[in-house]
C-alpha cells in the first residue's frame, strides 16, 4: 500500500486523479481526514480531505515544505524487453534512488514503449509512492543513438568482460544494461568507443538482476540509500 499520495497542487488545494482515488477508497479514506502527499517534485504537504469522487478528489493544504533533493545524479539506460520484467525494473529503480531512467529500443527490442509514457510514469509514481520518496524520477522511451546525447560523462556499460567498478566516481554517474540478447555488433562497438565498460562479478546474470546490483553500488556511493 502507499504511504503516501500524490496531487497536483493548486493555490489552497492539491488535486487527486482517479488512480489516487483508486487508492483511497482501498485504504478507505474518509473526507475530513489528514493525509501526506507528494507533488512528485520535492513537494511534501499535509491535507485535509474535502471531496472524494468517482474519478477526481480534492484536499485542503494545512501545511507544506520542499523536500531537498540527494546530491548527485543517477542515471540509467535500460534496454526495452518484456513488460513484467521491466516494470519490475523501473520499481526497483526508483527505490535505489535513480534520478533518470530511460528505455531504449535497440537492435534486438522485443517490445518499444514509445506510446507507453503514461504507463511508464505511473510505475514510476507508485514505487515512489510505496518507498516516500519526494523527487519522482524522470522516466522516457527512447532510440539506442539518444543514449550517446543524454548519457553523463561518467558513463558505464554493464559488460562481463570489463573492468571492476572504480572506487572513485563522478557524482554525476549513467549506467547502461544491455537487452537479454546482448547488443549487436555495431551497438557494442558504438558503446565500448565512448563509454567505460564494467563488470560485476564472476557470474552471467540476467539484465535486470545486473542492473539492480549495479545501481544498489553507484546509489550507495553516492550517498542515495
Amino acid at each position: 500500500m502507499p504511504n503516501i499520495f500524490y496531487g497536483v497542487p493548486g493555490d489552497s488545494f492539491i488535486s487527486f486523479d482517479e488512480h489516487e482515488v483508486t487508492h483511497m477508497k482501498v485504504m478507505r479514506i474518509k473526507q475530513g481526514e489528514i493525509i501526506d502527499v507528494t507533488d512528485g517534485n520535492g513537494g511534501k504537504y499535509k491535507i485535509i480531505v474535502d471531496v472524494i469522487g468517482k474519478q477526481s478528489a480534492q484536499g485542503k493544504v494545512l501545511s507544506h515544505e520542499f523536500v531537498e533533493p540527494s546530491d548527485g545524479r543517477l542515471v540509467l539506460f535500460a534496454p526495452s524487453g518484456r513488460w513484467e520484467r521491466l516494470r519490475w525494473t523501473i520499481e526497483k529503480a526508483v527505490e535505489l534512488g535513480v534520478d533518470e531512467i530511460y528505455i531504449f529500443n535497440n537492435e534486438r527490442a522485443s517490445r518499444h514503449y514509445d506510446d507507453k509514457q503514461e504507463k511508464l510514469e505511473i510505475v514510476v509514481r507508485e514505487a515512489s509512492k510505496q518507498c516516500v520518496r519526494y523527487h519522482f524520477p524522470d522516466i522516457k522511451s527512447i532510440e539506442f543513438l539518444d543514449i550517446f546525447s543524454l548519457a553523463p560523462e561518467s558513463t558505464y556499460m554493464l559488460d562481463f568482460k570489463g573492468r571492476k567498478i572504480p572506487k572513485r566516481i563522478s557524482k554525476n554517474v549513467g549506467i547502461i544494461a544491455g537487452p537479454e540478447g546482448g547488443f549487436s555488433k555495431k551497438e557494442t562497438e558504438l558503446l565500448k568507443g565512448k563509454f567505460r565498460s564494467i563488470c560485476l562479478g564472476k557470474k552471467i546474470l540476467r539484465f535486470e538482476t545486473a542492473i539492480i546490483l549495479s545501481m544498489g553500488v553507484f546509489s550507495m556511493k553516492l550517498g542515495k540509500i
